[in-house]
């Protein structure tokens, strides 16, 4: 028993030692972060693989190296090939802006859509010219900004390699030692165990409420939005496939702040029958999608208003960068989660 000058000793000593481990730990924070978000959302893809390849066991390492792989050649390669192709087609759109003929013709599209909404409502929206807008110039700004962004992130290939071997390796042990890992914190924790027991329990459902219910939908119908654009020939399908995903989290509105875009631009391109495929497929594909399988998702886990989720992605995005696209949800996530039981302790 620690008692006196020493109790203040002790303590300080092992502030100072937690706030110099935790400054060790910060560089790959994210990784063990995003390692624990997986560990949760994927736990029942480990729970089959042990139950099909090995016999049921509750532990064991085959089995999470087993899970791992699946999740790396599913999930991790697919993402790590979209970002290099994602780069490719913003480099390939500023250069196509910078170009004289391609700027002339980017005004007249413009010109021609104005003109056409104008003769469809007549005296209600007049025709406007873009020849005097200096559109092109913001732009290049834009895609100029894309790349010297993306330049750094693919250029930190180190960071991202290292990042990338600390998740993998943090995921292994989350998926092998969960259990005691989670009895290990239970029993270290000042609270009572009920009270751990019942915020971790809630903190992994509505982890998993937040992205099986919104990110899981946002980015199935920007795969599905990319992959219409790539069908119906609408330039950097990738691209927009992406920021389709972010857009789905808008209420209301949504993936339509994209496609109805894309259609016009197949419209004016001349191919009436490539227009009407992909407004087929923007309903069908795209708009059920959100309809029909977000609320079910929903209904099954922990419902949070996708306004919240949509600021928690872009203040994510803003503070942690593209990895904030995750990082953001699970912060909510916590957040939520320790509300309600400062609210269920109250009563």
């Amino acid at each position: 028993m620690i008692k006196g000058s020493a109790n203040y000793f002790f303590y300080t000593i092992l502030i100072g030692t937690i706030i110099l481990a935790g400054l060790m730990i910060l560089p790959i924070l994210t990784p063990l972060v995003l390692a624990g978000a997986f560990a949760v959302i994927f736990a029942p893809l480990n729970r089959w693989v042990l139950k099909t390849f090995f016999h049921g066991r509750e532990k064991s390492s085959f089995g999470a190296i087993v899970t791992v792989i699946i999740l790396a050649i599913f999930i991790f390669v697919p993402l790590a090939l979209l970002s290099f192709t994602m780069y490719g087609e913003i480099k390939s759109t500023y250069l196509y802006i910078t170009d004289a003929t391609a700027r002339s013709q980017v005004i007249d599209i413009l010109n021609h859509t104005s003109e056409s909404i104008s003769s469809i409502m007549p005296g209600t929206i007049p025709s406007y010219s873009f020849e005097s807008l200096n559109l092109v110039a913001i732009l290049k700004n834009i895609a100029g900004w894309a790349i010297s962004h993306m330049d750094s992130i693919i250029g930190s290939i180190y960071k991202l390699t290292v990042g990338f071997f600390v998740m993998c390796l943090a995921l292994f042990y989350f998926f092998r030692d969960g259990k005691e890992l989670r009895h290990y914190l239970v029993n270290m924790s000042p609270l009572v165990d009920s009270d751990d027991n019942h915020i971790i329990s809630k903190l992994e459902k509505t982890i998993r409420s937040i992205f099986t219910g919104s990110i899981m939908v946002a980015i199935i119908q920007g795969m599905l939005t990319g992959v219409g654009f790539a069908i119906f020939g609408v330039p950097s399908p990738s691209l927009w496939g992406v920021v389709a995903a972010v857009a789905a989290l808008i209420p209301g509105i949504g993936t339509s702040l994209i496609l109805i875009p894309g259609i016009v631009y197949v419209f004016i391109s001349g191919s009436i029958g490539q227009t009407i495929g992909l407004a087929v497929w923007s309903i069908l594909a795209v708009g059920l999608i959100d309809n029909i399988l977000g609320p079910v998702i929903m209904n099954r886990g922990v419902k949070i208003h996708p306004f919240l989720i949509l600021l928690a992605v872009l203040s994510g995005l803003t503070f942690f960068g593209p990895i904030g696209f995750i990082l953001g949800p699970i912060i909510l996530a916590l957040l939520i989660s320790l509300l309600e039981i400062y609210g269920s302790s109250k009563k």
